[in-house]
């Protein structure tokens, strides 16, 4: 990306399949614009483009990929965002397209504009590290794709064969580039499994936050290890663990408390796959607290997107405590009716702003713990 000092002016394009769920298309939507408030981007229109059929070349048609053009010029757009996956041919068109209404116009999909959010708020090496390889393993595609693009374009004159000398030389670049930064997270990985082993044989029982992204799962984390973790109504505000402790007088002991990277829909498995070592916090705690934005509408499709990446990393349902926030944004009739359809899970219902059900998020971690500590001693 270009170097930008004033605030970058962003055009989503917000793209509504005919046939698809039109409230899904919205709050899918609405997502997008959070996740360019987070960046930092001035949303400075937006377009609404409705398919039955997708252009294999340029994404968009040729008439809406022109009257974009007309606002990319008008309004000086900086980069035009698409709420989709695109392949990397159809990137490539629609730069093209764009170039004349602005030389330096970046064209992004939803996985670029993550990425860009995740490389705002790193703050440590792993963080980096592990954006760079999700970068890599998500943009190697593109660049070596269009390598076959180029070889395409130059039949003809002779230039086919350099093209894919080109093609392969690039893929041959990358897997050696990947390979480094796997190495390098690799020892990173192997550092941070002996000092969850160490923990492990010192006796510290640990609790991982998790949950999807802006669900208040920092702010909880501050009130349980009186922290001061940063804390904002920003989507990916947290992208390393954090860790703190409580001290629970009946069991006598210390509880470390991690706080995770927050979970989003149509996460790419790539992504998910580049976060796996900060996550390893999760996936070896012998608790979770899956945090809950009780006053979002859409809070059934976001505990699924959770507990799906849950189940991918293999960790038990039974080690998870359902933690619904927020409650203060909702009436009672609405926390009675989230309680009878969430009954099988066990929730407990807390507002963190207002620090009501504190108490009881700390005596469920208690006796969850208690109870695995009798059931291992038990099994010996």
């Amino acid at each position: 990306m270009q170097e930008i000092s004033h605030t970058l002016r962003v055009l989503p394009i917000h793209v509504i399949h005919s046939r698809g769920d039109k409230e899904e298309s919205v709050n899918s939507g609405e997502e997008l614009e959070s996740l360019i408030n987070t960046l930092g981007g001035e949303i400075v229109d937006r377009v609404i483009q409705r398919f039955d059929k997708i252009s294999q070349m340029a994404f968009l048609g040729k008439g809406k990929t022109e009257s974009i053009a007309e606002v990319v010029e008008k309004k000086e757009i900086d980069v035009v965002v698409i709420n989709a996956l695109l392949k990397p041919g159809q990137i490539h068109a629609l730069k093209l397209a764009f170039e004349k209404a602005n030389p330096k116009i970046e064209v992004w999909d939803r996985v670029d504009l993550i990425l860009h959010i995740f490389e705002k708020h790193a703050k440590t090496a792993e963080a980096n590290l592990q954006i760079e390889l999700a970068r890599m393993r998500y943009m190697g595609p593109r660049i070596y794709g269009m390598g076959h693009v180029l070889s395409r374009q130059g039949g003809g004159i002779g230039t086919v064969g350099i093209g894919e000398t080109n093609t392969e030389l690039m893929r041959r670049h990358w897997r050696n580039e990947i390979k480094k930064v796997e190495d390098e997270l690799a020892k990173i990985s192997k550092n941070r499994e002996n000092q969850l082993e160490q923990r492990k044989k010192a006796g510290f029982k640990t609790v991982s936050i998790v949950g999807y992204t802006n669900a208040g799962k920092s702010s909880l984390f501050n009130i349980l290890t009186n922290k001061k973790n940063y804390v904002k109504n920003e989507l990916f505000a947290t992208l390393d663990s954090s860790i703190g402790k409580i001290y629970i007088p009946e069991l006598g002991s210390e509880v470390l408390i991690t706080d995770t990277i927050g979970f989003i829909r149509d996460l790419p498995p790539t992504l998910v796959k580049a976060f796996k070592s900060t996550l390893m916090e999760s996936i070896h705690a012998d608790l979770l607290l899956h945090v809950v934005d009780a006053s979002d509408h859409e809070v059934s499709k976001k505990i699924t997107v959770v507990d799906d990446i849950l189940h991918e990393l293999n960790l038990k349902q039974e080690k998870i405590i359902y933690v619904f926030n927020k409650c203060d944004a909702i009436s009672e009739e609405k926390i009675e009716e989230l309680k009878e359809r969430f009954h099988a899970f066990n929730p407990i219902f807390i507002s963190v702003k207002k620090e009501e059900g504190i108490e009881s998020v700390l005596e469920r971690i208690k006796n969850k713990l208690a109870s695995t500590e009798a059931s291992t001693f038990i099994a010996h």
